[in-house]
């Protein structure tokens, strides 16, 4: 493992989105009646002085669930232009929220992109990683609103702050200043907006005393999603298969020193399989998310907001939904839920669901695991996702106003080489061909361009065409697969014409969507060396 990039962060996340401006030969495109957009994580080193007791208290951890695991009904609209939840304003020009901690009001009291000037030096308060032991992560991001997560060994509340970069140095420009009271497992988790769309934000838990910030966390950054009419290059960073054999993942801590606007997992996040109760599988997480020791996963997740879904491990390995215990399934989809920041939305622990960057992307969130129903798989109708599901990813692909239709799909699509991959087809998309053929023949009716799959699950690395024999759209089709730990020697026979690369190596990929010069560039980085070990601009013109 070669050494990060030790430039100060201000200075390597500038440096990091100026390669990638060059790269794609773009320039960002600014937000009207917003502030500037500025990286986040150029504040200085100077010592500060606190604000004093924040006003707002919420209870974190409350995770966005109800009932027990369900196949869930879709409601036929979009969810990509809401946060999900209702936000009342005070009206005036504070920062400091009051919430009650409830999903209809979690700290959310804004006057659009509103900040305070603070002499405050985040960096310079001491990180203590016995109270805060686990990685920070931002999830659910919209163009207004992003979920901030934590953990806390201690009950007492702590102080949440997002901010902005001053501009004189030692100073913030504070956002949002909220005070989370962890819940009885120790989550600390606030639904922050009022932001303003397409910025950077930096944020951290705080310990205090006397109001004043004496310990804190793992500091970490997010970016919010871009305006409605928003068009400029997007790029990515995408994982999977996070076994603990693997550990700390030198492939994420190679990752986190690479410059992304959203990090998106693809599942195994954890591998939950040995676990007998929820407790073990909050134990579990926390083991995974652990901060110490330069673990690649709270390194990779300090660096950009979250898109996730999950796959088998979360639960146990290649588990059919259908015979599973219920218990098991409901105590892996609390603890999933709990640990990580996957959605803003009560949704009765479903994991579908999307979000829109401007007219860029639109990332689909697929559950390729718990709707399953491996009893049908011979039949006729054979269900992978349920016909609910079905519906509103057909809806998505056809009705979004995105360039690119970016497809989080878990297990690939890819129509795999007969041999020897065919042994195991039934725990994939292929296994359930008519519902495959199903999706693909509406991709093709409606002529559905630049739809991308990125898919985890195999323990290789691909770029592939799906359907090397399809036609028309279909046949221009591309799926990019990812393994950020694990391995499988199959993945090193993966060969043109249907694959440009293939590798059972786990590799840092990092993958730039360009609308403009409608355009994909994938790079496939080796961990050990920090060069690419693969990149290749592709198009389905």
């Amino acid at each position: 493992m070669s050494e990060h990039d030790d430039r100060p962060e201000g200075e390597r996340l500038i440096a990091r989105r100026d390669f990638i401006k060059k790269l794609t030969g773009a320039a960002l495109v600014a937000v009207p009646g917003c502030a500037d957009d500025v990286m986040a994580g150029t504040d200085g080193p100077d010592s500060s002085s606190s604000t004093g007791d924040a006003s707002t208290t919420t209870t974190g951890g409350d995770v966005p669930t109800t009932g027990t695991p369900t196949t869930s009904t879709s409601t036929g609209d979009a969810t990509t232009t809401s946060t999900g939840v209702d936000s009342t304003s005070t009206g005036d020009d504070s920062t400091t929220g009051t919430s009650t901690g409830e999903p209809s009001d979690m700290g959310a009291q804004p006057q659009a992109c509103e900040s305070e000037d603070l002499v405050f030096a985040p960096d310079a308060v001491g990180e203590d990683l016995l109270r805060f032991p686990t990685a920070v992560m931002a999830g659910a991001m919209r163009p207004e609103s992003a979920l901030i997560h934590g953990r806390s060994e201690q009950p007492e509340p702590v102080l949440l702050r997002v901010w902005q970069p001053g501009d004189v140095e030692g100073s913030v420009r504070l956002v949002r200043e909220i005070e989370v009271a962890p819940d009885e497992n120790g989550y600390l988790r606030q639904l922050v907006d009022g932001l303003c769309p397409g910025q950077w934000y930096r944020y951290g838990f705080f310990g205090t005393d006397n109001g004043s910030p004496v310990a804190r966390s793992v500091l970490g950054e997010f970016r919010t999603a871009l305006a409605d009419d928003a068009l400029e290059p997007l790029t990515v960073a995408i994982s999977s298969c996070n076994g603990f054999d693997n550990w700390p993942w030198p492939a994420l801590q190679r990752t986190s020193d690479e410059y992304y606007d959203i990090f998106l997992h693809l599942g195994d996040m954890a591998y939950n399989d040995g676990e007998m109760g929820l407790a073990d599988f909050r134990a579990n997480w926390q083991a995974h998310l652990a901060a110490a020791d330069s673990g690649g996963m709270a390194l990779a997740y300090a660096r950009a907001g979250l898109y996730c879904t999950l796959d088998d491990h979360e639960v146990t390995n290649d588990f059919n939904p259908e015979t599973v215990d219920p218990q098991r399934l409901q105590d892996a989809l609390t603890s999933y839920f709990e640990a990580i920041p996957v959605t803003d939305t009560l949704m009765d622990y479903r994991v579908w669901q999307s979000f829109r960057w401007g007219l860029t992307a639109e990332f689909i969130v697929l559950d390729c695991r718990t709707e399953r129903k491996p009893s049908t798989m011979n039949s006729a109708d054979p269900i992978y996702i349920s016909k609910d599901q079905m519906a509103w990813l057909k809806e998505r692909l056809q009705s979004s106003p995105c360039h690119f239709k970016v497809v989080l799909n878990s297990v690939p699509i890819t129509d795999m080489p007969t041999i020897p991959w065919d042994f195991a087809s039934n725990d994939r998309w292929e296994g359930y061909a008519a519902q495959r053929q199903e999706l693909l023949d509406f991709i093709a009716a409606e002529d559905i361009a630049n739809v991308w799959f990125l898919s985890g699950d195999f323990h290789t690395c691909f770029v592939s065409h799906i359907e090397p024999d399809g036609a028309g759209v279909v046949a221009k089709t591309r799926e990019i697969a990812v393994t950020g730990g694990n391995t499988n020697v199959l993945g090193d026979f993966l060969a043109a014409p249907q694959f440009s690369f293939g590798s059972s190596r786990p590799h840092s990929c990092i993958i730039t969507f360009d609308p403009i010069a409608d355009e994909v560039l994938v790079r496939f980085i080796d961990p050990d060396s920090g060069q690419d070990a693969h990149s290749e601009v592709l198009s389905q013109e």
